[in-house]
């Protein structure tokens, strides 16, 4: 059939089929039109959803490993990154230095995906300084996939709603037969119930094309019945997985909570031991000085060096050096008092900040616990380590107006020197010291 014939044929078509052809094609292509538009402004919709959560996902992140990439610790931010990328909407995630080093990475990019990843990239920031970048990647994988979804699903509402009108219109033009329609008219009125459902037929006046529409109307009402009871169900399956998805958003909200409080202890935290490591020891240090010399207060520090370490870890490795530490952390723990503040500060030295402790308590506290060190064997497997400490301890005063965090620590350093030079396994106190170096000083002058 060439061109000419199939255009005749259509002039030749009944008034009826010229207007279902004309009214089909307009239709067509208003629906395909409004559903290509509707397509294209839910996918600009979900690329700004997705780019907006990815920023506030990056961001959160980025603060979360702040203190640990500052500290360098490449543990903690490696663990952050494999919580983060376990998650089916994160590909990829990686964390560089300040000076361009990769600090940790998880995640990979698979082959095929990478246009699926939108990356977004994250300032590290401490305090309003750039301390690192966060690189991620999110997966638009499953929004493409709901959209191809909804595509399909769209093109079967305009087939059907291309049909329900076309069925319409049929009606419309065949109301110059009054009696027929107008009988099929009054047989569909209050025909549909409170749910949606067919519950009254078409009587079959004749067997014309009346009748065999009223056959074939009755028929497309079970199928609607049918249908409708489904899409019933469907609607309920998905208000029950509306509230599961619900459930699961509270859970990971906890979650990212939990890891928020773990990242937030970590950072303040020596993981080998346990205690307060040097940044947090030092803000309470500060904080302590400052009441010192406002409330006239009195506090001492101690510093604790493990004597003649390395020659643990020469002989019983790595593994025994570091049960010492955690053995004598716990002793330390148990010898202090409750109100004393302790922690490690790196290596074998330890540091504590004895509150309200003058310097005779302050010695004291120092000399009882180089004892029980010394008489305490520490453990490894079957074998005992028996090991000692040296103590450089120094005082703060209300009275002490000059005297910061920095030059307290420093005193108590120089004591700490001295108790190695003088044979270790000993307590030392600065101001001892420097009252000894006053006195030879007059001495010589003398």
């Amino acid at each position: 059939m060439n061109r000419h014939h199939f255009i005749s044929s259509i002039f030749q078509l009944g008034v009826r089929q010229k207007v279902m052809l004309i009214l089909l094609t307009v239709l067509l292509v208003a629906l395909s039109v409004s559903g290509w538009m509707a397509l294209k402004q839910e996918k600009l919709n979900t690329l700004k959803e997705i780019n907006q959560r990815g920023s506030d996902i990056s961001r959160f992140v980025a603060k979360s490993l702040a203190f640990s990439v500052v500290g360098y610790d490449y543990h903690t931010i490696q663990l952050l990154l494999d919580e983060v990328t376990f998650s089916d909407d994160v590909g990829y995630a990686r964390v560089i230095s300040k000076k361009g080093n990769v600090m940790a990475e998880s995640g990979e990019i698979e082959p095929g995906t990478e246009s699926t990843l939108v990356s977004f990239n994250q300032d590290i920031k401490l305090e309003n300084d750039i301390v690192g970048q966060l690189v991620m990647g999110l997966s638009t994988q499953q929004t493409i996939e709901r959209l191809e979804a909804q595509k399909y699903s769209l093109f079967k509402r305009e087939a059907f709603i291309i049909l329900l009108i076309a069925f319409g219109e049929f009606l419309a033009l065949s109301y110059i037969i009054i009696r027929p329609v107008s009988k099929m008219s009054s047989s569909l009125n209050n025909s549909v119930d409170e749910n949606g459902k067919i519950v009254g037929e078409v009587p079959i006046i004749s067997n014309d094309e009346f009748g065999q529409l009223a056959s074939l109307f009755n028929n497309l009402s079970s199928q609607l019945n049918d249908a409708n009871e489904r899409l019933h169900s469907k609607v309920q399956y998905a208000d029950k997985k509306l509230i599961e998805n619900n459930r699961q958003l509270t859970k990971q909200s906890d979650e990212l909570r939990d890891i928020g409080e773990n990242l937030k202890k970590m950072s303040v935290t020596d993981e080998l031991t346990g205690l307060f490591n040097r940044r947090r020891f030092k803000e309470i240090m500060d904080t302590e000085i400052e009441l010192s010399h406002r409330h006239g207060d009195v506090n001492s520090i101690l510093i604790i060096d493990i004597d003649h370490f390395k020659a643990v870890n020469d002989k019983y490795g790595h593994p025994g050096g570091d049960n010492v530490l955690k053995d004598i952390a716990a002793l330390f723990k148990f010898k202090f008092r409750k109100t004393d503040t302790l922690c490690r500060i790196g290596g074998e030295e330890f540091i504590a900040l004895c509150k309200r402790a003058d310097k005779k308590a302050a010695l004291e506290i120092a000399e009882n616990l180089r004892d029980a060190v010394e008489n305490t064997a520490m453990r490894f497997g079957d074998k005992a380590i028996n090991i000692t400490i040296s103590i450089g301890v120094a005082t703060v005063t209300g009275n002490s107006s000059k005297l910061d965090g920095d030059n307290l620590y420093r005193h108590a350093d120089i004591a700490l020197y001295h108790c190695k030079d003088s044979g270790r396994n000993r307590v030392a106190h600065y101001d001892d010291l420097h009252a000894t170096k006053h006195k030879q000083d007059s001495i010589n002058n003398g």
